[in-house]
């Protein structure tokens, strides 16, 4: 939704991020792929090669130096991590570190993810609508 606000670094560093992300409770799901090609057409570029040996977190974390970019990637994240329905403990984990990164209150990184849960179950809906 809100990607195409990205640098060009910013968004290569998200798509970094949300393959991790998506890998994390060794699960990488046909629905994450699918939010993961929906991203890269948000932001009109190719998907890239993921290398879990070489990623570094707080390395991608570090390319999101402003509150906006940070925000904006901590809502896609939470979208991608709820849309199996389930947090599991190492997407807690990334999570935790990025809201510590960014300087996030606990109190706003939880409306964000009931934001993305929300936007997910609208999502579900529209699809659903077109296939009637």
């Amino acid at each position: 939704m809100f990607l195409n606000r990205l640098k060009k670094k910013e968004k290569v560093a998200f798509l970094e991020l949300a393959h991790h992300m998506a890998r994390s409770d060794n699960d990488f799901s046909e629905a994450q792929q699918s939010i993961i090609n929906t991203y890269c057409m948000e932001m009109q570029i190719d998907d890239i090669k993921y290398d879990e040996k070489k990623f570094s977190l707080k390395k991608t974390l570090s390319k999101f130096k402003k509150s906006k970019s940070q925000r904006i990637i901590l809502l896609e994240i939470m979208a991608l991590v709820y849309s199996d329905n389930v947090l599991h403990d190492e997407e807690k984990k990334v999570l935790d570190v990025m809201i510590k990164k960014f300087g996030i209150k606990k109190s706003l990184s939880i409306v964000y993810g009931e934001w993305a849960k929300s936007i997910l179950a609208l999502y579900i809906q529209g699809k659903s609508l077109i296939d009637l």
